[in-house]
């Protein structure tokens, strides 16, 4: 999933949900909060590689670590942890099934603003 996602540019929770409910009968709450939770790593990696990229480079902005940005990486990671609390809260008040038709429809929506359909259309969503 992880070299799939990332030639492809998207998050692996496209991908990794679907598979998780539909092959690996998994239970769609507990499908979003797996893919949520791998977040988690995924996320460090990328810091990791970014930092180790970034070292050396002249003219980034004060405050900085590579190319991560400590006090953005902060304010980032602490408004990622309150507004996890509120998702989590929100998806399980919601039942299953309409859970999973959300997640179609942000998926949907997310594809088609990808690939430039509402800029075709001229739609400014």
């Amino acid at each position: 999933m992880g070299i799939v996602t990332g030639i492809v540019g998207i998050g692996g929770g496209v991908l990794l949900v679907p598979v998780m409910v539909l092959a690996l009968k998994f239970k769609m709450h507990n499908a979003v909060g797996t893919s949520t939770a791998m977040t988690i790593f995924t996320s460090i990696g990328g810091v990791i590689g970014y930092v180790v990229n970034g070292l050396g480079v002249t003219g980034l902005p004060a405050g900085s670590i590579g190319y991560v940005h400590i006090w953005s990486c902060m304010a980032l990671a602490d408004t990622s942890v309150l507004m996890a609390q509120v998702g989590v809260r929100t998806a399980h008040r919601i039942p299953a099934k309409q859970l999973k038709w959300i997640f179609i429809a942000v998926m949907l929506y997310m594809g088609l603003k990808i690939i430039g359909v509402f800029d075709w259309l001229g739609w400014p969503i």
